[in-house]
């Protein structure tokens, strides 16, 4: 005989919650009880193994992401499980809390949560009908899990097939909406380790998103292509973007049936590719992709990791802290004092000019400490919009404010949970969020824009800046508390002019500019880049490096394959401290009145300060460009060579 329906049945019709309302018409059909109470049947340990065995790939990969997710929900009640395709928990991550209520109610290792097992909740209506979704109180079928939330979200395996799922579990009081986003995120991670932890030696990965700058970031879209260009497998991301409902409709089609192109047309590297932009062929939207070669990113996390090579400052990679060592003793100081307090938890606080490797150094740092396997995210503070950098930094709630994903973003913050966070020309970033960041580091977590809850973050800071911070302390444009916060270490790396490294370092990189194949370089040549004053210091000396082995024409760079400004100016003698320039302005100025002279001082005291950056300047002086311009016009103040 058919039990009569559970309480609440009807009310849950009318709300329309249809997904719920089907699970409770099978759960009717197939005879379960409603005041049933039996606990779940446990799997011994030969078929757990078993279980665990088939489900190997995927479950190292759910350790991995979910190291960081336990840490954001510890104390929070709920525990955390994952599932194989048929609701067996493989993995269980407890919490005091609930362990005990946990264990009474079945949630323990090995037991089957299936619903045709355990009636309609979280772990078997997710799996059925393999969507995320939260459940909790009433729209339980059984009256006595009813004091209990679910939060479940499925986990797919490349080609499409349902591998298991993410569940978090917690007593009906402690529910939140954010731990569904949370489980979200995370299964999105687990699958893009999947996926690429399963490329064979023919495959490559395409990347995509609708915004550039999310290639390579969470959210992107992953497709695996193998021979004839033919999809092998996807992400649920991926699926998400192009508006597919299933992974299986996209594996076995080609690129170029998906997008207005083939994939060997794509951009390919690793990390620091500029993705291209690509036209999906169902309804021609926008998106930008780039190319994982063969062997490229195979252990990739949710976001950009320097497992690989370390990219330095011109896109040439260095691979450690050693690496960044060829004979300067500033630069030996620097991997000296910065190898001491790697693993010390201390901030550190980098100064240079732009252009001498803040970034590389920060990304050596992360590579060899105990970090190195987690993530590490860079902000830069002076190119994100200043109405953008709160929510970038910070992250958002879905739809928080006009234009905000209906997702919401985690923010650059939490991406660095576990791993380092670099903030570069953390002197740019407005006054207004100094505050927040402060705030951030004191609690070490973080409240995203529309959201009353704080995500817990473990992060390490490293920041970067070429201006000085404390002369900004004193124009009150820079907080001193916030100072003290940042300047745990302070680490100043010398511009490419004041190094005594320069013919091993020009050496060094010609190499890594040429995919690592050595090169000669004609004497005159590695003679008169030597003597240059390089005012772009390491940047611009690869971008030399890589158009003189675009104009090589034969095996050795010559002195001809320079360009002329390095050339004509190989004889002039460098400048130190006070630049020769500013000499012969001085000469100049003799004859002006005693306020012409001021004013000149000033400005040219601005000058060198700011490295000559005439943005910068007008910012601080709070005028437009063209009056820094006719000012020094006017005062007859000339940039050193070369800038």
């Amino acid at each position: 005989m058919t039990p009569s329906p559970p309480e609440g049945a009807s009310s849950i019709s009318e709300t329309g919650d249809r997904r719920i309302a089907r699970a409770w018409e099978r759960c009717r059909q197939a005879g379960l009880d409603p005041s049933d109470q039996t606990r779940p049947r446990i799997a011994d340990g030969e078929e757990l193994r078993h279980r665990q065995q088939a489900m190997a790939g995927v479950l190292r990969a759910t350790r991995i992401e979910l190291a960081s997710l336990v840490r954001h929900i510890a104390g929070s009640g709920h525990i955390l499980l994952v599932t194989d395709a048929q609701g067996v928990i493989l993995n269980y991550f407890g919490d005091r809390q609930f362990n005990e209520a946990a264990r009474h109610h079945g949630l323990v290792l090995g037991a089957c949560w299936s619903e045709q097992a355990m009636a309609t909740q979280a772990i078997g209506l997710s799996l059925v009908e393999q969507v995320a979704l939260q459940l909790g109180g009433d729209q339980h079928y059984r009256r006595d899990l009813r004091g209990l939330s679910g939060s479940s979200v499925p986990l797919f395996q490349p080609d499409g097939t349902l591998a298991g799922g993410l569940h978090a579990v917690a007593s009906c009081e402690l529910a939140n909406p954010h731990t569904l986003a949370l489980l979200r995120l995370t299964a999105e991670a687990v699958e893009k380790r999947v996926l690429l932890g399963q490329r064979a030696s023919r495959q490559r990965v395409l990347r995509f998103h609708s915004r550039p700058e999310f290639v390579d970031a969470p959210g992107e879209g992953l497709l695996l292509v193998g021979v004839n260009d033919r999809i092998a497998g996807a992400t649920s991301s991926a699926c998400f973007h192009l508006g597919i409902p299933v992974i299986a409709e996209l594996v076995d089609h080609t690129v170029a049936e998906t997008f207005n192109i083939s994939s060997d047309s794509l951009p390919e590297g690793d990390h620091q590719v500029t993705p291209a932009a690509v036209y999906e062929t169902r309804a021609g939207r926008r998106f930008y992709a780039s190319l994982l070669g063969i062997g490229q990113g195979r252990e990739s996390g949710p976001v950009r990791r320097t497992r690989g090579p370390v990219q330095a400052a011109g896109d040439s990679p260095v691979s450690s802290l050693r690496d960044l060592e060829l004979g300067d003793p500033t630069m030996a100081e620097n991997i000296r004092r910065a190898s001491r307090v790697l693993d010390h938890e201390l901030p550190i606080l980098i100064y240079g000019e732009t252009g001498t490797g803040k970034e590389v150094f920060s990304k050596a740092l992360h590579q060899a400490s105990s970090r190195h396997d987690q993530n590490y995210v860079a902000v830069n503070c002076a190119s994100i919009p200043e109405t953008l950098i709160e929510s970038e930094l910070f992250g958002y709630k879905g739809g928080a404010f006009t234009g905000a994903s209906r997702e919401g973003n985690r923010g650059k913050i939490v991406q660095a949970d576990g791993g380092t966070l670099f903030l570069d020309e953390i002197g740019d970033m407005p006054f207004a969020l100094q505050g927040r960041l402060l705030r951030v580091l004191e609690e070490r977590e973080v409240i995203p824009l529309g959201s009353n809850t704080p995500v817990k973050v473990d992060i390490r800071l490293v920041s970067a800046t070429h201006r000085d911070l404390q002369a900004m302390i004193a124009e009150g444009e820079f907080r001193e508390d916030l100072y003290y916060r940042l300047q745990g270490v302070s680490i100043t790396l010398p511009p490419l002019r004041e190094r005594t490294d320069r013919r091993p370092l020009i050496q060094r990189l010609l190499q890594l500019e040429n995919q690592g194949q050595p090169v000669n370089i004609e004497q005159a040549a590695l003679d008169a880049m030597d003597r240059y004053d390089w005012p772009g210091n390491i940047r611009q000396l690869c971008n030399v490096l890589r158009i003189a082995l675009a104009l090589r024409d034969g095996d050795s760079i010559r002195y001809a394959d320079l360009p002329t400004e390095i050339r004509t100016a190989g004889q002039a003698p460098r400048h130190g401290g006070i630049d020769q320039a500013r000499v012969e302005q001085q000469s100049s100025a003799i004859e002006t009145n005693p306020l012409e002279s001021a004013e000149r001082e000033v400005l040219l005291a601005a000058l060198e300060r700011y490295y000559w950056n005439i943005t910068n300047i007008a910012r601080r002086f709070k005028v437009s460009r063209n009056t820094i311009y006719r000012k020094m016009k006017a005062h007859n103040i000339r940039p050193p060579r070369g800038r």
